[in-house]
């Protein structure tokens, strides 16, 4: 009876400790399988991936629209670039540098009563035009070649006698044009710079011989032939363009008529009205 429960005493302890070996093995399972991350800590290394917010705020280190508005602002706006071609001279502007431009050149002056009706309506339209003297009609008319200068036109040269100047002995020629150069130098102190020879007659040989500049014209108003108003006026505003030399004479009263209303037409289609000199400097 001792025996059976001494037997009976043994089994249950080696159900004991089997149950206790069980349980220590179970627990080491326990623990192992502990260190394998769980849900939480698997979604904890899972937010170190970039989350929405994060993402887009590494998205944001990349210019935004806005930001590449600015950058693009960079670049000159509309404002900008016409500010820059506005540096530029516009049409209109070299329009007003430069209008159209045309000088009125009389010859055979002064007379008595004719150069100074003109020299009033030139002054009243503030007006410059060029005077080519000649010697010979210089005499007793002093006043209005100191009234020429004084208003600003420009005075050249347009010899003594009205001879074609390649028919006289080169000596003869310019014996005549130097003697007119004294004459307006003695009346105005300064030396005329500039020449028209008589029907514009001309050649290289006496170019040489004379150190002044020769002017010609581009229109002919042919004022000395027709002798009426009209017939000028139709035919000068008719050729007349930019840069035009135009040839009249201040020794005839039609002339004077004809020029005044050339200027007031021309100055209503916008030319100027400069001197020979300021036609041919520019």
């Amino acid at each position: 009876m001792v025996v059976g429960k001494w037997k009976f005493s043994a089994m249950c302890l080696l159900l004991f400790l089997a149950l206790l070996a069980d349980g220590a093995l179970a627990g080491v399972a326990f623990a192992v399988a502990n260190r394998q991350p769980s849900a939480m800590q698997s979604s904890a290394v899972a937010n170190q991936q970039p989350s929405a917010m994060q993402s887009s705020a590494v998205a944001n280190r990349q210019p935004s629209a806005m930001q590449s508005s600015a950058v693009a602002n960079q670049q000159p706006s509309a404002m900008q670039s016409s500010a820059v071609a506005s540096r530029q001279p516009s049409a209109v502007q070299s329009s007003a540098v430069r209008p159209l431009q045309v000088a009125l050149t009389f010859d055979d002056g002064p007379h008595q009563t004719c150069t100074p009706a003109l020299l009033n309506g030139l002054k009243q339209r503030e007006v410059k035009a060029t005077f080519f003297l000649m010697g010979e009609n210089i005499a007793g008319k002093e006043p209005l070649v100191q009234r020429m200068q004084a208003e600003g036109h420009l005075i050249g040269n347009h010899g003594y006698r009205h001879i074609q100047m390649t028919k006289e002995e080169a000596e003869q020629a310019c014996a005549d044009i130097e003697q007119t150069e004294k004459l307006i130098q003695s009346i105005t102190g300064k030396r005329p710079e500039y020449l028209r020879p008589p029907y514009g007659d001309w050649n290289e040989q006496l170019e040489c011989r004379v150190n002044l500049t020769t002017v010609l014209w581009n229109v002919d108003s042919l004022d000395w032939k027709f002798q009426n108003t009209d017939r000028i006026v139709r035919r000068v505003e008719k050729d007349v363009k930019d840069g035009d030399i135009i040839l009249m004479h201040d020794i005839f009263p039609t002339s004077v008529e004809a020029a005044l209303r050339i200027v007031d037409d021309l100055q209503k289609r916008g030319y100027e009205f400069v001197t020979v000199e300021e036609l041919l400097v520019d």
